[in-house]
């Protein structure tokens, strides 16, 4: 089997396509998509998106697969590697990439394409697969559609073997103690609905010191952190003699997020970020789910979604308002046992039992 994996050059929409492919255990290809032409941002959002993303999705609206391939041939910055070739399977993750894998895939012989997240402007009925987590579908769960595969969390590529060897990369560079309980923070940033002051971020320590002798912490922010938050947790934790690794997504050199998380008795993250909750809980270890500040008083579709993960034994979570009581958390969660989330495992399933 032959998979094609499309790759915008955001690394969080990679890992959940690569996820499924490596699931479906087949040869994978990795295609950078990079497009020609002007550019436009979304507000709250980071990063640019092509232009002609926009007209290639107006072809596939009008089926105009033939048109809209060479068009897209046209567009492509670099294209050789995959033109005139026929795959078994497209994959593709977020809005800017599904109508290039519908105009690679509508173009050549039984090729299967599977979209992660739903696409604006493209028909959703266009994919043999469409893959969503379980806060798309509550939008869409109307629209009689019979190619959805949905999904708690957001497909990733932890399992035991990926772990063991993240684990053993980043245990070759440092030693942890083992008399004290492992403690990973996974901090996200702001966007819509959430925020993640300085503010918060001190009392957020302030909290999880209070077990400083019990425990040893190892920190990761992401690319959504405010500078100011990234440039207080650098300073503090270098005088902090609790904190056994940090990492800075955007300022450190490497990272070794997937081995950080192996290496933990207890997974923290903040609720803003459906991937990074799924990625703890698809470690097997007690996570912790914790609320942060949030731009919008009513209850978020996102709620919804954590609930399930409580609710099936993925994790536990704690609201902003008990950001205090954390430290007792701390001491009472790696007494229990948590559920492993395999999301890509079970939708390779599924696809390859359609595909049969």
């Amino acid at each position: 089997m032959d998979i094609l994996v499309l790759d915008d050059g955001i690394k969080g929409n990679l890992n959940q396509a690569m996820g499924i492919a490596e699931a479906l255990a087949g040869k994978t290809e990795i295609f950078r998509v990079s497009l020609k032409g002007p550019s436009y941002r979304l507000p709250s959002r980071k990063g640019t998106h092509p232009l002609s993303g926009k007209l290639l999705s107006f072809l596939c609206c009008l089926r105009l697969w033939n048109p809209g391939e060479k068009l897209l041939m046209r567009l492509l910055k670099e294209q050789k590697t995959i033109a005139g070739r026929n795959f078994d399977i497209i994959i593709s993750a977020g809005s800017v990439l599904a109508p290039v894998n519908l105009l690679l895939g509508k173009t050549s012989d039984k090729t299967a394409s599977v979209q992660i997240m739903t696409p604006s402007m493209v028909p959703l009925k266009f994919f043999d697969f469409l893959v969503i987590p379980f806060h798309d579908y509550l939008k869409i769960k109307n629209k009689g559609l019979n190619n959805l595969i949905v999904t708690m969390g957001a497909t990733n590529r932890i399992n035991e073997d990926f772990l063991a060897n993240e684990k053993m990369k980043l245990g070759e560079i440092m030693r942890l103690p083992s008399d004290k309980k492992k403690v990973g923070v996974v901090i996200g940033g702001d966007d819509q609905n959430y925020g993640i002051s300085l503010n918060f971020i001190k009392k957020l320590l302030d909290a999880l010191h209070k077990n400083e002798k019990e425990c040893v912490f190892l920190y990761t922010t992401s690319r959504r952190t405010r500078m100011e938050v990234v440039f207080y947790l650098q300073n503090y934790l270098k005088e902090s003699r609790s904190t056994a690794y940090s990492e800075f997504p955007g300022y450190s050199e490497t990272s070794h997020y997937p081995g950080m998380l192996s290496l933990c008795d207890l997974i923290i993250v903040t609720e803003d970020s459906v991937n990074m909750i799924s990625e703890a809980a698809s470690c097997g270890k007690p996570v912790i789910i914790l609320g942060v500040e949030r731009k919008k008083r009513r209850k978020l579709i996102f709620d919804l979604t954590i609930e399930k993960f409580a609710e099936k034994g993925y994790a536990e979570y704690l609201p902003l308002c008990g950001l205090d009581t954390l430290n007792e958390r701390i001491k009472t969660a790696g007494g229990r046992s948590s559920n492993k989330l395999r999301e890509a495992e079970e939708c390779a399933r599924k696809i390859l039992k359609t595909l049969k």
